[in-house]
This record gives structure tokens, C-alpha cells and sequence, in this order.
């Protein structure tokens, strides 16, 4: 059987062929909402294009205006509703799909996934596209969709067709709005910066491998430093020896990794020690050879030798993702991840005022102190480096 690598994109499909559809010869044409008070005579900025959330207070006065007219001539009870399209045509007649019409997610896999085999959302590392495999759509079309996660909903709407509609845009637009709403957690992390700044400085990010529930629990571990010791021993015990074993299996296939592969099969190996001795090998070796994947990737592109410095690096590695990705805001994370390199991984020491964190340069240079090499510490070397993997 055939299996998807974590570099294939994986489609994600409702089955189910029992839609309801309706037809409306003709509705109202919709031009977009105001979104301030407007006397008669005046110039107003309308509103035409949108993504929000349930979370957002203007949620509520659009999709009613928006779902109220179409839903009441088709009779249909809206608490019985989980998504819907609506598509209106240029000639003014509509298509309203309600709830079992099929979706296809478009996602970056974690691992490998053979076909048929279900896929939860820690198989997921990132979300780009969310498109309708069965419904056609004309770039005359004036489009509205509203769809649930989890306890929240989404909704999208592009209505001013003065131009056409760019339906490859849309697809991007909903998968954005998806994927926001599937790992809010991540995104609303990044928003509070002093709690996003306090985990980054202890070494944590919203690695590939730590989105589902661990970065979802180490957040809220911050947030009310509650049985805190306790959330983090919880969360790195969890890379177990089976778990680290299947992220660190798909490295080989990358040529530069397996180039590496008995380097960096030593750190892996030191790790899955479990002892203090363990953790300083594995930091020592996987920390300087994340550097030398980074570079070797480089010289491979560009031709350029060693004398490129370590800023010029990570600026490279950060376009690789954001071309990867297809999205400077993906669960890539490429920005974010740029500035964890750059504070993080290749900080500075300065031995002068005692600011000596562990980093690449002070384990290198052998100026960090024993106590900086942890399990923690040694996991998140591991993590940085399976990040770095699926950003080249």
C-alpha cells in the first residue's frame, strides 16, 4: 500500500453524498456591510470581503443578515445548522448548501499516513487550502460560507464582483480562516506577547511536533502557573522513545540529513538515554549540527561558501518555509520562528555581565553551565531541529 509522506499534501474529505441543496431563481443583491453610521449624501467605505470568527462581536450582526433571508424562504431551522455556502449568481439567482456537502482540507502531514487511515489533528503540521470538490463555482459568483470547529465558527464572504473572483484566492482565504480556528491556541499565544516571550526565553515554540496538546497545555501552564513543574514533566515525558523514534525516521529521506545521519543519530541515541550524560551529548551534537544542515541547504542553493554568517542563514532558512508553506502566517510559524533562531538557538553570551544562556554558540564555545543541559532543553534541540526538517 501506498503511503503519503509528510512532504505530499493530504486531502481530508466528507463521504457523504446526502446534501441539501437549494435553488433560488431569484434573491437580493448583496453589496457588503457598512461598517459605520452613514447619512444620506455622504461617502461611506463599504465592506465587501471578510474573514472573522464567532469570537468577534460583528460575527453575529452579519451572519444573521447574511443567513436569515436565504434560510427562511428554503425553511430551514437554523440551530439545526453546522456550515453553509451560498452562492449567488450573476443573473441574481442563488445556491444555498446547507451542512452535508463534501470539503476538502488541504494539509502538510506529520508523519507517514497510509490511505483510508483516519487523521487526527497531532497527524496535522500545517493547513493551506479548504476547498468544495463537488460544487461549481463561476468568478461571477458572490460567495458566503460559514462552517463550525470545535465550539466556534467561521465565516468568509467575497461579495463585490466589480472584478472576477479569484477562486484559487478563496480556497487560501478559507484554509487560513480553517486553520486559525483549528489551532487558535497557537494564534492567541502569539498574540499575548509577554506570554508568548516567557515560554520563547524558556525554550519553547510552537514546534510542528508540539501543536496539538502539548503546546495547549505548556500555554495554559504559563497563563495561570498552575501544577506548572508538574505540566511540564508531563509534556516532555510524553517523547517517549516510540514518539521521538517516529519524528526523527523521516529525516533520512532528506539527502542532507542522511548525509548526517551518524551524527545526528548520536544525539538521538544520547537522548534516548534518559540520564544527565545523555542530554549534554545529544545538545552538543544536535545544536551544532542543525547549524551545519542550515548551511549545507544553503551552499546547495546559492554556491556560497563558509564564510556566510549565521544571520544570513537564518534569513535564507525562513524564505525556504515562507516559499514551502505558501503563507508568511502558516503553522510553519516562519517570522516567529525566525526570531526563537535568532534569540534562542544562536543567541549571543556575554560572560562579562553573567548573561549566559544555553544556546549554540555558548554549548559550542563551553561556556554554558552543566545545569543549562537538561531533558528539556535536550527535547527542544530535538524539536528545533525536526522544524528545521520540514522547512527545507
Amino acid at each position: 500500500m501506498k503511503l503519503t509522506t509528510p512532504e505530499v499534501k493530504l486531502n481530508m474529505t466528507n463521504l457523504q453524498n446526502n446534501e441539501t441543496h437549494f435553488h433560488l431563481e431569484a434573491v437580493q443583491d448583496i453589496s457588503g456591510f457598512s461598517p459605520t453610521n452613514v447619512n444620506p449624501g455622504n461617502y461611506f467605505w463599504l465592506l465587501t470581503r471578510a474573514s472573522i470568527t464567532s469570537d468577534e462581536p460583528e460575527f453575529y450582526r452579519y451572519i444573521e443578515q447574511l443567513s436569515i433571508p436565504f434560510f427562511s424562504r428554503c425553511r430551514v431551522f437554523q440551530n439545526a445548522v453546522y456550515q453553509f455556502l451560498i452562492l449567488i449568481h450573476e443573473d441574481l439567482s442563488a445556491e444555498l448548501y446547507i451542512n452535508d456537502f463534501p470539503i476538502n482540507i488541504e494539509v502538510l502531514a506529520k508523519r507517514d499516513i497510509k490511505a483510508l487511515e483516519l487523521v487526527e489533528d497531532r497527524d496535522i503540521a500545517d493547513i493551506r487550502r479548504l476547498k468544495f470538490p463537488n460544487i461549481q463555482i463561476a468568478d461571477t459568483d458572490k460567495l458566503i460560507y460559514c462552517f463550525k470547529v470545535g465550539w466556534k465558527f467561521g465565516l468568509f464572504f467575497d461579495l463585490e464582483r466589480q472584478g472576477k473572483l479569484d477562486v484559487e484566492a478563496i480556497w487560501l482565504a478559507l484554509g487560513k480562516l480553517y486553520r486559525e480556528l483549528s489551532f487558535q491556541h497557537v494564534y492567541e499565544v502569539l498574540k499575548t506577547k509577554t506570554q508568548f516571550e516567557e515560554m520563547v526565553k524558556d525554550g519553547w515554540f510552537p514546534f510542528v511536533q508540539l501543536i496539538s496538546w502539548q503546546y495547549k497545555a505548556l500555554a495554559e501552564a504559563y497563563r495561570e502557573r498552575f501544577d506548572f513543574e508538574n505540566t511540564v514533566e508531563k509534556v516532555v515525558g510524553s517523547f517517549d522513545r516510540v514518539t521521538v523514534e517516529k519524528i526523527t525516521g523521516k529525516w533520512w529521506r532528506n539527502q542532507i540529513f542522511q548525509d548526517k545521519k551518524e551524527l545526528i543519530q548520536a544525539g538521538i541515541n544520547a537522548f534516548l538515554c534518559f540520564d544527565n550524560a545523555g542530554y549534554i551529548n545529544c545538545i552538543k551534537t544536535l545544536l551544532t549540527e542543525a547549524e551545519g544542515i542550515i548551511r549545507l541547504q544553503h551552499f546547495g542553493d546559492t554556491g556560497k561558501d563558509r564564510k556566510v554568517g549565521v544571520p544570513e542563514l537564518l534569513d535564507y532558512l525562513i524564505e525556504r518555509g515562507k516559499t514551502k508553506s505558501g503563507s508568511d502566517y502558516s503553522l510553519l510559524l516562519p517570522f516567529p520562528f525566525l526570531d526563537y533562531l535568532r534569540n534562542v538557538v544562536f543567541s549571543q553570551f556575554d560572560l562579562a555581565t553573567g548573561q549566559v544562556d544555553l544556546s549554540r554558540h555558548s554549548s559550542s564555545h563551553g561556556v554554558a553551565p552543566a545545569s543549562a543541559y537538561t531533558r528539556t532543553k535536550a527535547l527542544q534541540s530535538i524539536l528545533i531541529l525536526d522544524q528545521i526538517y520540514f522547512y527545507i
